[in-house]
């Protein structure tokens, strides 16, 4: 069953299909015990993490909805079949608010959990609005997944500012305020003036077992990785968050044998395949856009390389850890990166831009990368029931 065919309708005449039981009008008759927010489907990090712990809380036996803008995007399919997925509408999230008003009456939530900011400043505010009109609203937690000061600073002035007033006013009216990197919570903490106690980190989840036994199973998917030549690859938006100028410019300073598998869409593909014309390595660099088999990729690899200039917790970091593959990172803003490798592989995080420093941390990796099982222990502690569990706990503690 897919998502086209479980959603519920957010407007006037509500439905309630096949999920939840409803009465005579389509409203549910019990609440639901989780709602999880985030904007799309469209396949980004933290939206892959919000589908993942809806199927995980649904297998549970917990009553839980995933709430989205718009409810097509490349990992629809990936929403389990008892997960109601509601979608809002509307150009934008703050836009929507009153429709979150809506679903929040008449779904009755014990819990939400939201993330991005744009969700979360539409949520809290829907939330707010509740509680004035009812006397009580649900325990509300709200996610950032990049470091807020670092992230924002791509925006225009005057929007930057907005932003920045709307999560100092709002953030402190949740009940909890998670990030996903040290860096990150440390960031909006200072931005919000967060009380100590409302705060707290909880890293993403690493995959799960079998999608990693299937991968290892799996044709190869592209003809480099059954070619006798090492091949690292790289996986997120191409965007300049991520800075792939800096990952080919490290290329091109690495041995000509290495060649480099970047998966993802974004708007810098066409300068990104000039500049690595004009660095010489056109040849050694395949930009193969969105790949939802991203794990069979990461089962043949050589190396994994984050360039980025931000990022909170990166989950295609910890998904390359799971697989064994050394990685080599840069020591980003945010400080997931670091919170992952620091303690055990401190010589794999390189600084910010510097894509010589990059190169030589490449070399080092391919010329004696750590044993696979060294690597992949690390991922030990980011289970999917272990994370999922302390969600829960932060949101109604």
């Amino acid at each position: 069953m897919n998502a086209e065919n479980r959603t519920a309708n957010a407007g006037d005449a509500p439905a309630c299909e096949g999920v939840f039981a409803a009465d005579a009008r389509g409203n549910p008759t019990q609440p639901l015990d989780l709602i999880l927010y985030v904007a799309t489907l469209e396949g980004g990090g933290a939206e892959r993490v919000f589908v993942r712990l809806a199927n995980h809380y649904a297998a549970e036996g917990r009553r839980v909805a995933l709430l989205v803008n718009r409810p097509e995007g490349p990992i629809a399919a990936l929403i389990a079949p008892d997960v109601q997925v509601i979608p809002v509408g509307g150009a934008n999230a703050v836009r929507s608010v009153p429709k979150l008003v809506s679903i929040l009456k008449r779904y009755r939530p014990n819990a939400v959990i939201c993330g991005l900011t744009t969700a979360n400043i539409a949520m809290v505010m829907a939330a707010k609005i509740v509680e004035l009109t009812q006397g009580t609203r649900p325990r509300l937690m709200v996610c950032e997944r990049n470091e807020f000061t670092t992230a924002s600073r791509r925006l225009p002035w005057a929007k930057r500012m907005a932003f920045r007033a709307m999560v100092r006013a709002l953030y402190p009216l949740a009940d909890k305020v998670s990030g996903n990197a040290t860096g990150v919570v440390e960031d909006i903490s200072r931005v919000a003036r967060l009380a100590p106690d409302t705060v707290c980190v909880i890293p993403n989840p690493a995959p799960e077992a079998s999608d990693i036994l299937t991968a290892r199973d799996s044709a190869a998917p592209h003809p480099w990785l059954t070619e006798n030549r090492p091949v690292a690859i790289a996986m997120g938006r191409l965007v300049p968050q991520k800075d792939y100028p800096t990952m080919l410019e490290a290329l091109a300073r690495t041995d000509a044998s290495l060649r480099l598998i970047v998966l993802g869409v974004g708007p810098e593909k066409a300068a990104l395949e000039a500049l690595a014309t004009r660095l010489g390595v056109a040849e050694r660099v395949a930009f193969v856009g969105y790949q939802y088999n991203r794990f069979d990729y990461l089962a043949r690899g050589d190396q994994f390389v984050l360039s980025s200039v931000t990022e909170g917790f990166p989950n295609a970091l910890i998904e390359a850890i799971s697989f064994g593959l050394p990685c080599v990172s840069t020591d980003c803003a945010g400080g997931g990166p670091r919170d992952i490798l620091g303690a055990r592989f401190p010589e794999a995080l390189v600084p910010v831009g510097d894509s010589a420093a990059m190169a030589r941390a490449m070399g080092a990796a391919l010329a004696a990368p750590p044993s696979s099982e060294r690597i992949s222990d690390l991922a030990a502690q980011y289970s999917l029931p272990q994370i999922a569990d302390r969600f829960v706990a932060e949101v109604m503690q």
